[in-house]
C-alpha cells in the first residue's frame, strides 16, 4: 500500500466512524426525546451494543471490502453517494443479523435502526465530498502540507510537475523549480518560479522556504547524486529521489522491498491486497472444512457405487495451471467406465450411472474441495486452464491466475473470453465479499435452471479417456505360475471367507463414519506441516497377483522420490534389500508420529470396505518383492492382503527378508488362517500399536 493510499484511508476511517458516532447519537435523542411521545420506546434496550456492532461491522467492512485507490480526491458526487450507501447496508445487516442471531432483535426499535441508517447515509456521504471540496485544498495550502523545491532538466520540467499533480496528492505543494541544464532564474514553468539554477542551487534552498526537494535529473553517476543529498540535508531539507525505472513500460507499478533490497515491481494487473488475499484464504479454509462432511458422505455412495457398476480409481487427477502459473492436480469423481474405449467403439454409452448423475449435477468436480484445503484453489476465482489452453493464452489472460484459480468464477456465468478477462481483472483489483457470494448465487441460479455454462471440450473429455485407459493398464495383473500353489475349497473355508468378508464391510464402514472426524484432522495436520498432498498412493500385489492401490497419509516429503540426493549409499543399499529404511531421512515429523501410532495406514480402510483389502492378512506387498517369496509367491497371493497381519503384529519392522523370517511368518498365516488366528492377530496389533513396539 502506497502512502497515499495508507493517508486517504486513515481518513476515510476518520470519516466513517465519526458518520457512524454521531448518525447513534442524533437516531438515539430523536427516538427517545422526540418520537417517545407518538411511540413508546423500550427502555431496557442497550442500544449501546448496536454502535458498539456498527464499529466492529466497520472494521470487518474494512478488512472485505473496502478498497482505497489514490483516486479518491477525483471520484464523483454520485461514486461518493454510492460507497457510502454500500458501507450503510453493510454495517446494518451485519449487526442485524447478528441481534436476531442472539434474539436481541425484537428488543430495539426499527425507527431507530432506520433513521440511523438514514442518517449516516447522508452524513458520511456529505463529510467525504465536504472535505475533499474544502478541507482537503487547504490543507495543500498550509503548514500541514509539505512546500517542495523540484531539481531537474529543462526538457523534464513540465513533465515532472504534471506527474506531481496527477493525483491531487494534498501531502505535497510545489513551490519552485531549480533548472540544472540551463540558467533561467527569474522565469516560469507552468505557473511555478524558477529559484535558481544549478550552481546556486544550495544557496538557494539555504534561504528560500522550501520542507524538502525532489530530485528529477539525469546525473552523470550516483556519487553525483549522494553529494546533493548530502548537501540538501545539511541545508535541513528532506529530499526526495524519483526513481526512472519505474516508468518502464505500460505495467502496473509498485514499490517495495524484497528483504532489503528496494525494488520496482512491473505487473500486467494489479495485484490483489496482502490482507484481502489473506482473508479470502481463511474464508475458503473455513468454508471447505465446513463441506468436508458433505464431501465425505458423498464420496461414500461414489465409492459404492463405483465398486459396484465400474470398480476402479475414485478421483481423477488432472494437472492444471493454478496460481503465479505453478501446475498442480486437480481432482474430480470418475464419470467414465473403466472399460470407457471399448464402449464407445461399441456405440454404448462409456459413463456409469452414477457418472451421469454427478456430471449432469456438477457434483463430480465436489473433490476440489481438497485442492481448496490444500490451497491450490479457491471457491471463487479465474478458471484454472490445461496446459493447452494455457499456452494459447495471451499476457492478460495469464496474468488473472495472480490468485488462486476457482471452483467457479466469472467464466461459469459469462461465455465471452474477452469479457471473462476484463471481469476477472476487476474481480482482482477490486475485489470483496459481496462479489464472491453474488458470483456464487448466480452459477447456482444457472445450474437449477439448465443453463450452465459448462463445456468439458475435446481435451478434458479426451484427458479423463486417457486417465482410465491408464488405469485399466495399471491394473494389468502380475504374471506368475498359478499352479504353483492351489488353495483348498471346502464348506469350512467358505464359510470363513464369508464371515471375514461380512466383518470387514461392518468394521470399516464403521471405523470410516466414527473415525472421519479424526481423519479429517490428520488431512490438515499433513498438508500444513509442509504444504504437499495429504494423501500417498502406491500400487501394490493383491490377491491372485491383481494390482489394487493402496492409500495413506503421506509421511514423506514431498521430493522424497529423489533417493541419490536424500540418501546416503549406505541407506540406498538397505533400501534395494528391504524397501524399508532405518532412521529414513526422507519421513517428516509428523510423519514419524503418524507411522509410529500407525495411523498412516487408516485410509486404508477405503480398501478393506472396497474388497482389495482385507482387515487381516499378508502386508501388501510391491512387484519387486515378489522375488523374495520365490516358489512360495502363489500362496502368498492367494489370499487378501490385510490392513494388519501375523508379521505385522508380531514382529513389525524387527524381522528382516534377508533372515527369511517375515517370509516365514506370513506363511504360516497362510497356512493356519481361522477366526481363532485372526482374533489373536487383531488384539495383538492393537496392543503393538499402544506400546509401539517395533514401529518405524
Amino acid at each position: 500500500m502506497s502512502n497515499l493510499k495508507r493517508y486517504t484511508l486513515y481518513i476515510l476511517n476518520m470519516i466513517d466512524l465519526i458518520s457512524i458516532v454521531l448518525a447513534h447519537l442524533i437516531s438515539y435523542f430523536l427516538r427517545t426525546s422526540v418520537l417517545d411521545d407518538y411511540i413508546p420506546f423500550i427502555q431496557n434496550a442497550a442500544y449501546s451494543d448496536f454502535l458498539f456492532l456498527a464499529i466492529i461491522s466497520y472494521f470487518l467492512y474494512n478488512v472485505t471490502i473496502l478498497y482505497v485507490d489514490e483516486d479518491f480526491f477525483e471520484r464523483s458526487v454520485f461514486r461518493e453517494f454510492a460507497d457510502s450507501l454500500k458501507l450503510v447496508l453493510f454495517i446494518v445487516t451485519c449487526s442485524l443479523l447478528y441481534l436476531y442471531a442472539v434474539k436481541k432483535g425484537e428488543l430495539f426499535s426499527r425507527l431507530y435502526v432506520f433513521t440511523f441508517a438514514a442518517l449516516m447515509l447522508v452524513i458520511d456521504s456529505s463529510l467525504r465530498v465536504l472535505v475533499k471540496k474544502l478541507v482537503i485544498p487547504k490543507l495543500q495550502g498550509s503548514s500541514a502540507g509539505e512546500d517542495v523545491l523540484v531539481v531537474t532538466e529543462k526538457k523534464n520540467a513540465s513533465l515532472l510537475l504534471k506527474r506531481t499533480n496527477e493525483r491531487k496528492d494534498w501531502r505535497y505543494n510545489v513551490k519552485g523549480l531549480v533548472i540544472t541544464d540551463e540558467d533561467l532564474t527569474g522565469q516560469y514553468i507552468d505557473d511555478i518560479e524558477i529559484v535558481s539554477n544549478r550552481d546556486n542551487m544550495f544557496d538557494a534552498v539555504h534561504t528560500a522556504d522550501f520542507d524538502s526537494v525532489l530530485i528529477g535529473t539525469e546525473l552523470e553517476n550516483a556519487e553525483t547524486l549522494k553529494k546533493w543529498i548530502d548537501q540538501f540535508q545539511k541545508k535541513g531539507k528532506i529530499v526526495h529521489v524519483e526513481i526512472s525505472e519505474y516508468y518502464l513500460g505500460d505495467s502496473v507499478k509498485t514499490l517495495d522491498h524484497i528483504g532489503s533490497s528496494a525494488i520496482v515491481t512491473y505487473r500486467v494487473i494489479s495485484a490483489m491486497p496482502k490482507r484481502l488475499e489473506l482473508f479470502k484464504r481463511i474464508i475458503n479454509f473455513l468454508l471447505s472444512l465446513v463441506c468436508l462432511p458433505i464431501f465425505l458422505v458423498i464420496t461414500l455412495i461414489v465409492f459404492i457405487c463405483d465398486l459396484i457398476e465400474s470398480p476402479g480409481n475414485l478421483f481423477i487427477p488432472r494437472v492444471r495451471v493454478g496460481k503465479n502459473n505453478r501446475l498442480f492436480y486437480q481432482y474430480r469423481y470418475r464419470v467414465y467406465r473403466i472399460d470407457a474405449a471399448e464402449r464407445i467403439a461399441q456405440g454404448l454409452s462409456p459413463y456409469m450411472r452414477i457418472g451421469t448423475v454427478l456430471k449432469s449435477t456438477h457434483l463430480d468436480g465436489l473433490p476440489m474441495i481438497l485442492d481448496v484445503l490444500m490451497g491450490d484453489m479457491s471457491f471463487v476465482g479465474p478458471k484454472s486452464p490445461n496446459l493447452q489452453r494455457y499456452l494459447q493464452m495471451n499476457t492478460r489472460q495469464r496474468n488473472t491466475l495472480s490468485i488462486l484459480p476457482g471452483i467457479i468464477g466469472y467464466w461459469s456465468c459469462e461465455d465471452d473470453l474477452v469479457r471473462q478477462t476484463e471481469l476477472e481483472q476487476e474481480y482482482i483489483e477490486g475485489w470483496h465479499l459481496l462479489k464472491d457470494i453474488s458470483i456464487i448465487c448466480v452459477t447456482v441460479f444457472r445450474y437449477i435452471t439448465g443453463r450452465s455454462l459448462r463445456s468439458d471440450g475435446d481435451t478434458h473429455v479426451q484427458e479423463e479417456l486417457d486417465y482410465v485407459a491408464q488405469i485399466t493398464e495399471d491394473h494389468i495383473p502380475l504374471s506368475y505360475d498359478h499352479t504353483l500353489y492351489t488353495p483348498e475349497k471346502n464348506l469350512s473355508r467358505s464359510l470363513y471367507l464369508f464371515f471375514k468378508r461380512f466383518f470387514d464391510i461392518v468394521f470399516s464402514l464403521g471405523a470410516l463414519i466414527i473415525l472421519s472426524p479424526l481423519m479429517i484432522v490428520l488431512m490438515i495436520l499433513v498438508t500444513l506441516d509442509d504444504g504437499g498432498n495429504p494423501f500417498y498412493s502406491q500400487f501394490r500385489i493383491g490377491k491372485d497377483g491383481k494390482r489394487i492401490k493402496i492409500y495413506k497419509y503421506r509421511t514423506m516429503r514431498t521430493d522424497a522420490g529423489d533417493l541419490e540426493k536424500l540418501l546416503t549409499p549406505e541407506q540406498l543399499e538397505q533400501y534395494r534389500k528391504e524397501f524399508k529404511l532405518d532412521s529414513d531421512p526422507r519421513i517428516t515429523k509428523f510423519g514419524e508420529m503418524l507411522r509410529k501410532t500407525s495411523l498412516d495406514e487408516l485410509p486404508q480402510l477405503f480398501n478393506v470396505l472396497g474388497g482389495s483389502m482385507s482387515l487381516i492378512g499378508p502386508r501388501p506387498i510391491v512387484e519387486e518383492e515378489t522375488g523374495k517369496y520365490g516358489r512360495d509367491v502363489g500362496k502368498l497371493l492367494s489370499v487378501k492382503p490385510g490392513l494388519t497381519g501375523y508379521w505385522q503384529a508380531y514382529a513389525r519392522n524387527n524381522v528382516t527378508y534377508d533372515t527369511g523370517e517375515r517370509q516365514k511368518m506370513e506363511m504360516y498365516y497362510v497356512d493356519h488362517q481361522g477366526f481363532l488366528l485372526d482374533v489373536r492377530i487383531f488384539f495383538k496389533t492393537i496392543i503393538a500399536v499402544i506400546r509401539q513396539e517395533g514401529a518405524e
